[in-house]
């Protein structure tokens, strides 16, 4: 599973991104955000390096628990501009969860149709939404509030290097 964020418009795309996974007791979850993306590249750097820092402490026995458990350790960190798409999985299926995002796709194609709670302004709600899909899928893909999918190559426009 795969989980990445398109880059914002401009001059830094990637300033504050910040991926990563853990796996816990037999459930995982994988992350793709931004902070500080409007700042300087070390002030992005340093925020993202909080993030990661904060997320790899995350533990749970299922997905649920992952989910909640990011939430609260990202609370922990300044998050007020937070992009960010966590999507946990276990032996029972699969949750996705978000900030700041308009639009999520699964292998492609949306998860949900505008308006659903996942999708809403950078930083973290009380109540953030939640998303069940039906089916697992191999990559996950947000697109931050003020960006829109990318005409060109995903990998490129999420940052990846491709060979």
């Amino acid at each position: 599973m795969r989980v990445l964020l398109v880059g914002s418009p401009g001059r830094a795309p990637f300033t504050g991104h910040f991926r990563g996974s853990v796996a816990r007791e037999g459930a995982e979850l994988r992350w793709a955000g931004r902070v500080r993306g409007g700042g300087t590249p070390e002030e992005g750097w340093g925020a993202a390096e909080s993030m990661r820092d904060a997320l790899a402490e995350v533990s749970g026995a299922d997905r649920y628990a992952l989910i909640d458990a990011a939430w609260v350790a990202l609370r922990a960190v300044a998050h007020d501009d937070l992009t960010v798409l966590l999507v946990a999985k276990d032996g029972e299926g699969t949750v996705i969860a978000g900030s700041g995002l308009c639009e999520v796709r699964a292998d492609g194609q949306p998860v949900a149709p505008p308006g659903h709670p996942l999708y809403d302004e950078p930083g973290i709600r009380e109540r953030p939404g939640y998303l069940h899909p039906e089916s697992p899928a191999e990559a996950y893909v947000g697109v931050p509030v003020g960006s829109r999918w990318p005409a060109g190559a995903l990998p490129a426009a999420c940052g990846v290097r491709t060979p």
